[in-house]
């Protein structure tokens, strides 16, 4: 995505979230907004905009019906955290990572882990996805399609030992680059078409 077209609507959840937290997740930002200082690596990345509440809760109940036993759940492309704050306070998951190549989005994470309560560690990495390593364990990995089909190939290629060893699962939303995943031998456990979300593992 190159615009800054909403993809998803928020609804009362979401502003009911931010204000009874204090906290600042909701809002569009134009990828030239967030850049980092590599600017190859955030050329490959999208426009901020966070996931409703109601994806999320999907997400969530979908990944209790799983079975798996998950340890971590990591959002690559985390943003102001918003994924990663809800996921921690939900209790199932006993690490919660997120991941983003942009500082200045980070640093807004970072403020909002402040204001929140949450009974698990949250951390937030500076990273580029395209070298990043997953943690030990079983891990609900979260996208929420942050970065072009070249960026997403390259962090599954330098994952797939991680997949194959935890059975990790990856959760996807606004899943338009689905078939990068297929090319490495991902297949879907479910789909809503009409949401655009779905969960792959790995066969």
């Amino acid at each position: 995505m190159t615009t800054t077209e909403k993809i998803y609507d928020p609804d009362w959840r979401d502003r009911f979230f931010q204000r009874w937290h204090g906290i600042d997740v909701e809002g569009i930002l134009p990828v030239e907004a967030i850049a980092s200082a590599d600017l190859a690596a955030s050329s490959r990345g999208t426009f901020y905009q966070p996931i409703p509440i109601r994806f999320l809760k999907r997400i969530l109940k979908s990944a209790r019906a799983t079975g798996v036993p998950f340890r971590n759940f990591v959002d690559m492309g985390c943003g102001k955290g918003k994924a990663c704050l809800f996921m921690a306070r939900s209790g199932a998951f006993r690490r919660v990572i997120g991941v983003d190549i942009s500082s200045r989005l980070l640093g807004v994470a970072r403020d909002n882990r402040a204001h929140i309560g949450s009974v698990v560690p949250i951390d937030f990495v500076e990273a580029d996805a395209q070298t990043y390593q997953l943690p030990d364990g079983p891990t609900l990995v979260f996208l929420f399609n942050p970065f072009d089909a070249v960026a997403l190939s390259r962090f599954i290629a330098n994952n797939l030992a991680h997949f194959r060893k935890t059975g990790s699962i990856i959760a996807y939303g606004f899943d338009i680059e689905r078939d990068v995943l297929a090319e490495h031998g991902f297949y879907p456990l479910w789909r809503d078409d009409k949401k655009r979300l779905s969960f792959h593992a790995i066969q």
